[in-house]
């Protein structure tokens, strides 16, 4: 059972890596969890996958969005999110870099194959533990699902420590000018 759930899974990766398409590239983020406030901004890319679902005309408030993009990636409409709708949602906004043409030179297609198939098992093991800290971290009652309340208030909790961080880095930056600053206008001691 396990080893066919971890093959259905690996289908999934690769066939979303390696199928997905109808759109320009997408920007490679390293989101922290699911429910990162950085992945969900992107209201063209959530439109064009929308498109036909909902109304995509008019402009979207975060919180549509936000619901939206829940909604989107529950792909059986249970409402709630489980470990392989994460691993196809994560899938979707990690994808498994492209080579470098310095890394494939000289290789053969067997040996690009090799580093591929690596590469994919790599993303995976990223991916299994973002969705296991998800799973620890925001599924309150822990029913093994993610929820939409649940997944809400990851969000709010997720960009709050966000802005914290920004806060706390813009405040860190000035006291470092400011230091700089002071260093400079002291006169030069050559100590003689």
């Amino acid at each position: 059972m396990a080893a066919s759930l971890l093959l259905l899974a690996f289908c999934s990766l690769v066939a979303q890596t390696y199928g997905h398409s109808g759109h320009g590239s997408h920007q490679v983020q390293q989101p922290t969890s699911f429910a990162d406030p950085n992945v969900i901004g992107d209201q063209e890319h959530l439109k064009q996958h929308m498109h036909g679902h909902m109304n995509t005309d008019k402009p979207m408030t975060p919180q549509e969005m936000e619901f939206h993009y829940f909604r989107l990636h529950d792909t059986n409409n249970d409402t709630m999110l489980d470990g392989l709708e994460l691993l196809k949602a994560l899938s979707h906004m990690i994808p498994p870099m492209d080579f470098a043409p310095h890394e494939v030179e000289g290789k053969t297609a067997v040996e690009v194959e090799g580093m591929r198939n690596q590469r994919i098992r790599e993303m995976m093991g990223n991916y299994v533990q973002i969705i296991d800290n998800v799973l620890l971290m925001d599924d309150r009652d822990k029913d093994g699902y993610l929820s939409y309340p649940e997944y809400s208030l990851a969000r709010r909790r997720d960009a709050q420590r966000m802005k914290e961080m920004q806060e706390r880095m813009l405040r860190e930056a000035s006291q470092a000018k400011e230091q700089m600053l002071n260093k400079q206008q002291q006169p030069y001691n050559t100590g003689l």
